[in-house]
């Protein structure tokens, strides 16, 4: 979504919500999840599906103005707890070390020295505590359920309140 204004520099424009996660794991596919009832609200957002923490992160966000990215994770925080981070928040946060969180964090550092323009000006990282990452299932536990249900409404909430003209 990069647009030239004619002066070579790329603008950003938009919103996209990325959820990770394997679609076969129980609570494994909470970000995935979060993406699919947003993307079926029809709102001027778009979203995208990873199944890694990878460098693929990055061809998700580039040219946005403004990204969300939810993923589950295993901190050792009540089953359902929601985290909702800056990209500096995971290497400050000695419970994040150490999680895959961190390599998503390096990425997306990584991203920021090397594509300043291009990469996002307000990007939250939004984590779900989950119960059962471990069970073959196409669906959540209750717990982490009612967790996407916040989430969801969270994401949709700051759309409704902080316009993009406002992010800062």
């Amino acid at each position: 979504m990069k647009m030239d204004d004619g002066s070579g520099a790329a603008q950003q424009a938009g919103t996209v919500v990325v959820g990770i996660g394997n679609p076969l794991l129980k609570d494994d596919r909470a970000g995935l999840e979060v993406v699919e009832r947003i993307g079926a609200l029809n709102r001027d957002v778009d979203v995208e599906i990873l199944y890694t923490v990878g460098f693929e992160i990055l061809d998700k966000v580039l040219g946005y103005e403004r990204a969300f990215i939810v993923d589950g994770c295993q901190l050792g925080n009540e089953p359902g707890t929601v985290l909702d981070l800056a990209v500096d928040d995971i290497f400050t946060d000695q419970a994040l070390i150490g999680s895959h969180a961190t390599t998503l964090g390096g990425t997306l550092k990584a991203g920021y020295e090397l594509f300043a323009q291009e990469m996002p000006r307000d990007l939250r990282i939004i984590l779900i505590e989950v119960e059962d990452a471990m069970t073959f299932a196409n669906h959540c536990t209750l717990v982490v359920q009612r967790a996407v249900d916040k989430v969801v409404n969270q994401i949709m909430q700051t759309l409704a309140e902080k316009p993009l003209s406002a992010v800062s």
